[in-house]
């Protein structure tokens, strides 16, 4: 009876785990995220052009931070993500750092001893794991995830790496590149996050509030036509399956740095006004200067040199004749590497000028079947007297572009890191995926085949108890009956009973 009982549990749990399974197929997890910048430099009145660079590096960059939510009591800790990257750390707070990267002010470091469920790995206790950018140990802790169905999910001893020494600004990563080994002994966010069933794909998106440059979400694990908690009226009533269409990311041998790009078919001005340049294509005869990496880690649009020449001949060149615009260099390092980038500021006096002059850039993209643009909205920022341009072009000649938050702000992609494919809703997209679709159905069918073989043979099993149950009670009272038939005399004869 017990042996039945522990084999009717077993398939209870089994019926719940694939319930669970198939369940967090319908959510997403959610990680609120803010970018956060430097503080910019005062303006004065006597042109300071180390004051000017130092805006436009602010700019260029684009630090966002998402908020993860660990220990016992809970502290919240800003990581950095990077969509190039595949690491994912932790720092605490007595790490050592490089000198010009000292500790920042503010909630970027764990601290371990304030955490009562803290602890190392134990079968990893006193390994270290040695790279470029830290020097970490292997530890675990609770982690309290969100998902899109407003849930708050507990998972305890949540392995990660916490650093105690850091190699250049970034005190603690979360990589979304993907396609980590398993042999290197360390797994990313992605199979982290599959391990403990809160994830089935390598799919993830920005989502920002409002249309809010500084502050959104980063949703990983699902389509948002697949995630059931995603509200598909308004502005979101195109995503839909028939909607979507994914095509593989464009790497350039050149720029191995860049994981996710678009090719597009055609770069060109708008004509907006009566003019010579009329639709004006540009790049036509250079292929590469078509490709585009997306990188919402970089806070401007970085054009092709031919673009460059372009964009100051049809719209620029009015404004850097009469001094009403200016054209510096400013120097930098990114990712240790020496960069050397043109930009503009101008004279706030001549915005309304420069928006009515300003020519929309369009990216036309027929697998998509969707024209992108950027207009004079998108690339300006004003900072006191000043405009700043968020249109720059690197020294060395480049051939492609690199689209930042910008226009990851304007336009909603949605990316696969195992895939390696990138993912967009539009209203001309009007198909059917029925390869997706099938899928899909054939997975779910395939559970339903096993939920049902498990439901009946735990109507089998339950029919066995309750037959052993009812024979057995037959059994009892046909002997009872028997009994009962006897009678006892206390006279010269004794019954023998069989």
């Amino acid at each position: 009876m017990k042996l039945f009982l522990n084999i009717f549990l077993y398939f209870i749990a089994i019926i719940v785990n694939l319930n669970n399974s198939l369940d967090s197929e319908n959510y997403s997890i959610i990680f609120p995220f803010i970018t956060i910048k430097n503080k910019d430099p005062e303006l004065t009145s006597s042109l300071n052009i180390t004051n000017m660079n130092n805006i436009m590096k602010n700019i260029l960059l684009n630090d966002i931070y998402i908020k993860i939510e660990l220990g016992t009591p809970p502290q919240i800790i800003n990581l950095r993500i990077s969509v190039n990257l595949d690491d994912f750390f932790i720092t605490k707070k007595n790490t050592k750092f490089e000198e010009i990267y000292s500790i920042k002010n503010g909630s970027f470091y764990f601290e371990e001893f304030k955490s009562s469920t803290f602890n190392y790995q134990t079968e990893d206790r006193g390994h270290l794991y040695y790279s470029d950018r830290h020097f970490s140990e292997y530890v675990k802790d609770n982690f309290y995830f969100y998902s899109t169905k407003n849930k708050k999910i507990t998972i305890p001893n949540f392995p990660f790496f916490l650093a105690y020494k850091v190699n250049g600004p970034h005190h603690g990563i979360m990589g979304l590149k993907g396609g980590i080994s398993t042999d290197n002994r360390r797994d990313d966010i992605f199979q982290l996050l599959k391990n403990n069933s809160l994830i089935k794909n390598n799919i993830w998106y920005l989502y920002y509030i409002n249309n809010n440059i500084y502050n959104g979400s980063l949703i990983i694990g699902n389509y948002p036509h697949n995630d059931e908690n995603i509200y598909k009226l308004g502005k979101n009533l195109f995503l839909k399956v028939n909607h979507f269409r994914k095509v593989y990311t464009t790497l350039n041998g050149k720029n191995l740095e860049n994981q996710w790009g678009l090719t597009f078919d055609k770069i060109y001005l708008k004509n907006t006004t009566i003019s010579p340049y009329i639709d004006e294509e540009i790049l036509n005869d250079c292929q590469d200067c078509k490709n585009a990496m997306l990188n919402p880690n970089i806070g401007v649009i970085i054009g092709p040199n031919k673009f460059k020449f372009l964009f100051e001949r049809v719209y620029l060149n009015k404004y850097l004749n009469y001094r009403k615009c200016f054209q510096p260099i400013l120097e930098m390092k990114i990712n240790k590497k020496k960069k050397s980038y043109y930009y503009y500021y101008c004279d706030a006096s001549y915005l309304q000028d420069m928006k009515k002059d300003f020519k929309p850039i369009i990216f036309e993209h027929k697998e998509f079947k969707f024209n992108f643009s950027l207009d004079f909205d998108d690339l300006y920022v004003q900072k006191n007297n000043y405009i700043f341009l968020k249109i720059i072009f690197e020294s060395n000649m480049r051939t492609d572009w690199v689209l930042g938050n910008t226009f990851f702000c304007k336009y909603l992609f949605i990316f696969n890191s195992d895939s390696k494919e990138i993912g967009f809703y539009s209203q001309n997209i009007n198909d059917y995926i029925i390869e997706e679709n099938n899928e899909k159905k054939e997975e779910n069918s395939f559970a339903n085949i096993i939920k049902k073989i498990i439901i009946g043979l735990l109507l089998i099993i339950i029919g066995i108890i309750i037959g052993k149950k009812i024979f057995g009670l037959r059994r009892k009272l046909r002997a009872n009956e028997l009994e009962d038939k006897f009678e006892y005399k206390a006279a010269d004869k004794q019954i023998q009973l069989f």
